[in-house]
């Protein structure tokens, strides 16, 4: 057996490489802590409203408010994201972000003096629009046109198109690397919350989730720290082509036939994950899973299989004759693992693993193992789906910032539509509850209600798969990369072989 040699290892490459995409790695950290609040805590921290002294509806409420503010904000961001600095507006758009942070970290004290529920739920819903325009308005083109610019301005033509899969897996990487990281200590904080090892803080003789105020605080102390290394380490490229950048170019690219099917099959994308996003507490609520399991479970999903696909899917995907048709692929995947989600407790409303404890765990273990291949799936589509703008729809990059956000406004459309559904079904298909520890009584959504939610992720999902068949197409039908002529020649080729 051969010895392990420390001298094979290039520690100056190494290094030089990390130095090289530092700015990287900083996009992922703000990426990572912009998300935090109001989406990836939600994905790894089961029935999080209660924390905040709210119900599901109420919260899912204020996550629709956050998506109809982002519809606007992309809008918005369409215009700025190529008119003014990526850099000023990643850091302007951090800055505001932290006051929201600071605001929401104060709900858990202020709920214990409201004498309902309804003030706490019209300041999240105002935190959360807040959030809508920094994140959407700001933030989320920007962060993408400085990832696709990084370490290429020596590259030119196709080449530099196709390095944004190995820039975004790299990002997407990073991303994974922190989250996972902060995610653990999060958990970690919430056990022992749990398990009154840390205590609760009591204000107003009412108890508040000590990790859950500690975690919070440390994702907005992050949010400082990214703004300023942001600030420091981030180049301010101003390409030739920006100063100029106009409403007629938000036109140009909005009548674009092929700007709309590609922000649908990304639609569709984002509908696995808004999936997912419910699939947490549908393992919580429905399957019994233990909370700490949901925790890791989540946090899996959520961080350790994007910081395990997303550099890998990245690099394969640069060497495929499109992008496209891998994202259709995967969609065909990811819909038949939530359709097994919808089928696995049932149809009765009323699944309890311990009624036939056998069957029971093995519906527990293929719905936890299901959560964590939809996460796998869902972090290699996220990787790629902003790389056929360049290297497949051919828009310039001064134009790339308003291409982005036009496809956003369309396709994180779910935001608004999809919490509103979602809000409605949790109104009316719910169950209480009830906190073993302290007694509190949340309303969540049943069974039912958990499966209704996933038949319009997998609704949505079909309008995306359509929609991204036909923009290949559309693309490629004139090509001789066209994976559907391909096929035609060998199978031309083969009954010519049989006769």
């Amino acid at each position: 057996m051969k010895k392990f040699n420390l001298k094979k290892i290039d520690f100056k490459t190494f290094f030089s490489g990390f130095k090289q995409n530092f700015p990287l790695i900083i996009l992922a950290l703000a990426d990572v802590v912009v998300m935090a609040i109001p989406f990836y805590m939600e994905n790894f921290i089961p029935n999080i409203y209660k924390n905040i002294g709210l119900s599901a509806s109420e919260y899912s409420q204020a996550s629709a408010i956050y998506g109809y503010v982002a519809i606007p904000s992309y809008l918005l961001g369409s215009y700025i994201g190529d008119k003014f600095k990526t850099k000023t507006l990643i850091v302007v758009s951090l800055i505001i972000t932290c006051l929201l942070g600071g605001w929401y970290i104060s709900l858990p004290i202020t709920s214990t003096f409201a004498t309902n529920s309804m003030v706490t739920a019209i300041q999240l819903d105002i935190i959360f629009a807040g959030f809508a325009f920094s994140c959407c308005g700001l933030f989320w083109g920007p962060l993408w046109k400085a990832v696709k610019n990084h370490s290429t301005e020596h590259i030119v033509g196709e080449m530099k198109e196709r390095k944004v899969g190995q820039n975004n897996g790299y990002q997407g990487m990073m991303n994974g690397l922190i989250g996972l990281t902060l995610a653990l200590f999060g958990t970690l904080l919430l056990e022992l919350s749990q398990s009154k090892i840390l205590p609760n803080i009591m204000i107003n003789g009412r108890p508040i989730d000590s990790g859950f105020f500690i975690l919070v605080t440390i994702y907005t102390a992050l949010i400082v720290l990214s703004a300023v290394l942001a600030l420091k380490y981030i180049k301010s490229i101003k390409e030739e082509g920006e100063a100029s950048f106009s409403l007629k170019a938000i036109y140009h690219v909005l009548k674009n036939l092929q700007i709309w099917l590609l922000a649908f099959l990304v639609l569709g994308v984002y509908m696995l994950q808004m999936g997912l996003s419910s699939y947490v507490n549908y393992l919580s609520n429905i399957f019994l899973i233990p909370s700490i399991a949901v925790m890791i479970l989540g946090i899996f999903r959520t961080y350790v299989m994007r910081f395990m696909v997303s550099g890998w899917f990245g690099k394969k995907a640069d060497k495929a004759h499109s992008y496209i048709i891998w994202i259709c692929l995967g969609l065909i995947v990811g819909i038949v693992l939530i359709f097994i989600g919808v089928v696995l407790p049932g149809f009765k409303n009323n699944f309890n693993p311990k009624d036939d404890p056998t069957v029971g765990t093995i519906v527990q273990v293929v719905a936890c193992l299901n959560l964590v291949l939809l996460g796998a799936l869902t972090w290699c589509l996220v990787t790629i789906r902003w790389s056929p703008l360049g290297a497949e729809l051919k828009i310039e990059n001064q134009n790339y910032a308003a291409g982005v956000n036009v496809i956003s406004v369309i396709a994180f459309t779910p935001d608004a539509f999809f919490k509103q559904v979602k809000s409605a079904i949790e109104a009316k298909h719910n169950m209480p509850l009830v906190d073993p520890t302290t007694g509190q009584v949340t309303q969540v959504a049943d069974q039912l209600g958990n499966q209704l939610i996933l038949v319009v992720a997998i609704g949505m999902g079909l309008f995306g798969l359509i929609s991204g068949i036909i923009l290949y197409i559309v693309l490629y039908r004139q090509s001789d990369k066209f994976i559907f002529k391909k096929l035609s020649k060998k199978h031309r080729h083969k009954l010519q072989q049989v006769k």
